[in-house]
């Protein structure tokens, strides 16, 4: 039924809450885990606001090496969650292609022919969802497959909830 899991992560423990829902079903299905995580694209690093000045945004010059410090860092993150994974006896997949993360994990889905999305959200609603925007509200409305949200707070916690 889920021989493909996609898990988009994002490097944070928030992120991460969904591994221990997915897991039941990879070790039931026999599914192959493939962990997400997309990276900035170079259109956004060269137009990186500066937090510490007031707009207008401040181009960056040469956006290479913020690319590369953080295509190793994404490497080096699920190298070691698959490494985690893989030790419990899960078959795990990884990759970390830059791009707009809803956009891209949608379309991730779609070509890698995945059976469900398993991820993360806040759970805002309302005015926190306008300001900060939901990756899971836009992956959830264009979706190919079947989405499992899990609704987790910021700090981990031994049981998370699902969204529905």
């Amino acid at each position: 039924m889920y021989s493909k899991i996609l898990v988009p992560l994002d490097g944070s423990a928030f992120a991460e809450q969904v591994i221990p829902q997915v897991e039941p079903l990879a070790a039931k299905f026999g599914s192959v885990l493939v962990l997400l995580q997309v990276t900035t694209p170079l259109d956004v690093l060269m137009t990186q606001s500066n937090p510490t000045l007031p707009a207008p945004a401040v181009a960056v010059s040469d956006p290479q090496p913020l690319l590369e410090a953080e295509q190793a860092a994404a490497e080096e993150y699920l190298s070691s969650v698959a490494a985690r994974l893989r030790a419990k006896g899960y078959s795990v997949s990884y990759e970390h292609p830059a791009g707009h993360a809803a956009t891209l994990i949608g379309e991730r889905a779609q070509q890698l022919d995945a059976d469900l999305i398993a991820m993360t959200t806040h759970g805002r609603g309302g005015l926190g969802r306008l300001v900060f925007g939901s990756v899971a509200d836009a992956v959830l409305r264009h979706a190919p497959c079947p989405i499992l949200l899990v609704r987790v707070h910021d700090e981990p916690s031994t049981t998370a909830k699902s969204a529905g």
